[in-house]
C-alpha cells in the first residue's frame, strides 16, 4: 500500500484498516495501528457518552458491547500485518485472545484470594506490555518475507 499524505491522510489510513479487516497478508506501519486505536477509542467514548446519557442501560450496554466487537475485528488483521512488518509469524496472534480473556474474566476471578489476585494482575500486566511492545516495536527495514517495507515509497 502507498501510504497517504496530506490533510486527509489519517482518515484514509483509518479507512484502509477498516477495508483490510480480513487481510492477513502484507505489512502495516505503527502509524496505522496508532490511528486505528485513536479513532476507535474516540468513537467508543462518544458512543459510551451518548449511550449513558440518552439511551436506557438495557439498550446502551449491548450496543457498546457490539461496537467493541466490531472494533476488535479489524484489530486482529492489523495486528497480523504489524507482526509481519517485524518479520514475525502470525503465531504471535495468540496474545490477543489471552489478553482479551484476561480482561474479560478479571471481575470473576479476582477477589477469591489475595495471592491469586496478585498473580492474575501480574499476568494481565505482562500480557498488555507484550501486546503493546509487539504493536509498536519498529518494523524490519527494507523488504522481508511478508512484503515490501511500508515506510519506503
Amino acid at each position: 500500500m502507498t501510504y497517504p499524505s496530506g490533510a486527509k491522510a489519517e482518515a484514509q489510513l483509518f479507512l484502509h484498516t477498516i477495508k483490510s479487516s480480513f487481510a492477513f497478508t502484507g505489512r502495516a506501519r505503527r502509524t496505522e495501528v496508532l490511528l486505528y486505536h485513536i479513532f476507535s477509542a474516540l468513537a467508543g467514548v462518544v458512543l459510551g457518552f451518548v449511550g449513558g446519557v440518552v439511551l436506557p442501560q438495557a439498550i446502551a450496554g449491548p450496543l457498546i458491547a457490539l461496537f467493541q466487537l466490531i472494533a476488535f475485528v479489524p484489530m486482529v488483521a492489523l495486528f497480523a500485518r504489524r507482526l509481519h512488518d517485524q518479520s514475525r509469524s502470525n503465531f504471535w496472534l495468540i496474545i490477543l485472545p489471552i489478553g482479551v480473556g484476561l480482561s474479560h474474566f478479571q471481575g470473576q476471578f479476582c477477589g477469591t484470594t489475595a495471592v491469586f489476585t496478585r498473580v492474575y494482575n501480574l499476568a494481565h500486566i505482562a500480557v498488555v506490555i507484550l501486546l503493546l511492545a509487539l504493536l509498536y516495536w519498529p518494523g524490519t527495514k527494507g523488504p522481508n518475507a511478508y512484503g515490501p517495507d511500508p515506510r519506503q515509497p
